[in-house]
């Protein structure tokens, strides 16, 4: 569609002429597109912070014994871990976790793979006991997926022999500090003193209840041949789905289990956001394009004879549609400028509200999607707005018009 100087001169003199009207239009979108803005950036922040704060410190996917419940028939050909008779320890522990983390080790979307030991104990004080989850890990690959060192509150990163971490809602129901001795005891009755060289904060309460020790040590104190698991961090978080998936296609004598299984009612309230973010945009979208067409189909009627004339005097139909897709487009674009600034406007208030008054200390996540989207979108409705008065300037008889004033 070409459009020519005169079509240009027209519509703007048109816009100066109707500019209450025009301004009014331009105010309106500029509102909806700053409401999207803010919208999007605000479900995206809301979003990430809710994914940060369930897997921020915890495996993306985790590999472990299939302990008593058998696999579902079907999973697991062509394994690499079928040259392995079916051991009755195989069922608690991973023995082959070696051969394991090799395979993991190739397979680039994966970031780390480290084995765990998991179990249960006490810390004894006195004549209190206070029940906590025993960790062995290896570092520095557990830190990848825990962020030790950048949570520990107090103290130094170093496990090793009967030196151990302990989380920070440990510490405070015992009393236990940095430099401390307690006696630890395991599931099975059988304990030893271990020293505490740091504390944690995962920022989870039952993360913040572990004792953290070496693998070798804890593997010995659990009496443990194996490990418990092994976790793996990736690099894209919302494709651990699928490569647990792959991953069940070469292992059949383990689960897999990615953080979208175990965080099925997280994932759901995710795409609820969603849905209400995308209806919202939506009637905020009709809203503009109602408005504008509203607007400048009284402008159509208001300038009748103005236009009775331009067609007298040779303007063609499509001439005559154009000054009105120019008029949409140019109020849709001029108001997606003046959005864009409102919407970021919006979010910097909202981020030094929350911040001020001490709410959420998350961060709307303003990306350059989230900002032109809305604006393309309301310039693009405003333009198909323009069509409804084009067709009826297309229309008009001029002499009717002359005629009829």
């Amino acid at each position: 569609m070409r459009f020519n100087t005169y079509e240009f001169m027209v519509a703007r003199r048109f816009l100066v002429n109707g500019r209450s009207q025009t301004a009014l239009i331009i105010l309106g979108i500029a509102v909806g597109v700053a409401v999207q803005v803010f919208l999007i950036s605000l479900m995206d922040g809301l979003q990430r912070n809710l994914i940060q704060r369930t897997i921020g410190s915890s495996p993306h996917i985790t590999i472990a014994p299939p302990l008593s419940s058998p696999l579902p028939l079907g999973i697991g050909g062509g394994a690499i871990d079928d040259y392995q008779k079916p051991l009755k320890t195989e069922e608690s522990e991973i023995l082959s976790w070696q051969r394991y983390g090799d395979y993991l080790g190739g397979i680039n979307e994966i970031t780390v793979a480290a084995p765990m030991v998991n179990g249960n104990g006490y810390i004894e004080k006195g004549r209190s006991s206070f029940p906590v989850i025993i960790k062995g890990i290896t570092l520095p690959e557990a830190d990848v997926i825990y962020k030790f060192k950048k949570n520990i509150v107090n103290g130094e990163l170093r496990p090793g022999g009967n030196n151990v971490l302990i989380g920070v809602a440990s510490s405070e129901k015992s009393g236990l500090k940095v430099g401390d001795t307690f006696y630890l005891r395991n599931q099975k009755g059988e304990g030893d003193y271990f020293s505490i060289q740091g504390i944690f904060d995962l920022g989870a309460s039952a993360a913040n209840n572990m004792v953290v020790m070496s693998l070798d040590r804890a593997r010995n104190f659990l009496d443990i041949t194996g490990v418990s698991a092994i976790e793996i961090q990736v690099d894209d978080v919302f494709a651990a789905d699928s490569l647990a998936e792959n991953l069940r296609g070469s292992f059949s004598q383990v689960k897999v289990e990615s953080w979208q299984e175990r965080n099925k009612e997280l994932l759901s309230g995710l795409r609820a956001q969603d849905t209400s973010s995308a209806m919202i945009q939506f009637f905020v979208l009709l809203s503009i394009t109602l408005g504008i067409a509203s607007v400048l189909a009284i402008i159509a009627i208001q300038k009748s004879r103005q236009l009775g004339i331009l067609k007298a005097m040779g303007t063609n139909d499509k001439s005559a549609a154009r000054i009105f897709i120019i008029q949409g487009f140019s109020m849709g674009f001029a108001g997606a400028l003046v959005g864009i600034l409102l919407g970021l406007g919006m979010t910097e208030m909202f981020m030094f509200g929350t911040k001020s008054s001490g709410g959420p200390t998350y961060e709307l996540k303003i990306t350059l999607t989230n900002i032109l989207l809305p604006a393309v979108l309301a310039a693009v409705s405003a333009s198909v707005a323009a069509l409804v008065p084009a067709r009826r300037a297309a229309g008009l008889n001029p002499m009717e018009v002359i005629r009829n004033g």
